[in-house]
């Protein structure tokens, strides 16, 4: 067998665990999540540009083992000797024709068998209380989870029941993470603006616990700034909320210290628990952002929900401008690009 179907092997697998669809269909946002979950799951990164030679199967590009370790890393492989001997050498045994019945060697090739398959029982039984033990065992207490901003949520870890080589906590706040030093522990972090957070405690590239940390608004709140540095939470709604309608006037933002001759940002957060099932709502909204008020030439207006398993997002943009448009729910992503969004 030709080694290149080791890998396309491994990329028809890697398709099946995404549940994407077919990867030659896949665009940028597709192989830069890929990118992020491997790299989550093997600590290897893998560019974009290499991934999209790796899924394209006619070129029959090879790449270097590191990066086949990483891919079936992903896969829940050890590395990539493990792969090809689980999928191909294993079914090729079972194809060989069968011994001649010589007795004495036959009753030999049972028994070889059956310590074989007790063999494989042991190994599989191990495996599964190792993954068992990666999950079950590990001590994570997130508290001082539900709060208004700004919030500390404290944090202790017990690593030291299982064996991993490097862990870290991805604290979902635009890839702030903490490397940790020691198996066991306690840290905090603030978390200076609301938002619906997601903890994650990682061993291995494996989340082996995570928790949620829900940064509450009371109604509707405005982030507002240039940067980071001089951003800032206005809860007096008087200042952007009319009679329902959420509008922050620019000589009103310029009296915050904030530049409103250069480029600013205007986001509106409303998080609270409404108890709503995303699968069954319906949101209805009008929406006004002309260049007259400030709004940029194509980079309008996002609409984003986040939930406890997900988000679902809009980016609404004018027309003429469908190329930088996108929609994001679940698993499912559509842009400007590739889809037609003019609806």
């Amino acid at each position: 067998m030709k080694k290149h179907e080791y890998l396309v092997k491994c990329t028809r697998l890697i398709e099946d665990k995404l549940q994407w669809g077919n990867s030659s269909d896949w665009i940028d946002f597709n192989f830069s999540r890929l990118s992020e979950q491997i790299f989550e799951a093997s600590k290897i990164s893998i560019s974009v540009r290499t991934l999209k030679r790796i899924f394209k199967s006619d070129d029959h590009y090879e790449p270097q083992i590191a990066t086949k370790n990483a891919l079936v890393h992903f896969l829940g492989y050890r590395d990539w000797t493990h792969f090809v001997k689980e999928n191909f050498e294993n079914g090729q045994n079972e194809t060989l024709p069968p011994l001649p019945e010589v007795p004495s060697v036959v009753g030999k090739a049972k028994v070889y068998k059956i310590i074989a398959f007790i063999a494989a029982i042991l190994i599989i039984v191990s495996v599964f209380l190792i993954t068992t033990q990666h999950h079950d065992k590990v001590s994570f207490t997130v508290k001082n989870t539900i709060g208004n901003a700004p919030l500390t949520a404290a944090i202790s870890y017990d690593l030291s029941s299982i064996n991993h080589k490097n862990a870290f906590i991805d604290f979902g706040n635009d890839g702030e993470y903490k490397l940790l030093l020691s198996e066991k522990g306690e840290l905090s972090y603030l978390y200076k603006t609301p938002n619906f957070f997601k903890i994650k405690l990682i061993a291995d590239g494996l989340v082996v616990a995570k928790a949620n940390v829900n940064v509450k608004t009371d109604g509707w709140v405005c982030y507002v700034g240039n940067n980071d540095a001089n951003a800032q939470i206005v809860i007096n709604r008087k200042m952007f909320n009319n009679n329902g309608m959420l509008y922050f006037p620019t000589e009103a933002i310029s009296k915050l210290n904030i530049d409103t001759k250069k480029e600013f940002w205007v986001d509106y957060r409303n998080i609270h628990d409404f108890h709503i099932n995303g699968d069954r709502m319906t949101i209805e909204f009008r929406l006004r952002n002309s260049s007259d008020i400030g709004g940029l030439d194509c980079f309008d207006t996002s609409l984003e929900f986040s939930g406890e398993n997900g988000r679902g997002r809009y980016r609404i943009v004018k027309p003429g401008c469908t190329q930088y448009a996108d929609s994001e729910f679940g698993d499912t992503q559509l842009t400007g690009n590739f889809h037609n969004l003019s609806s």
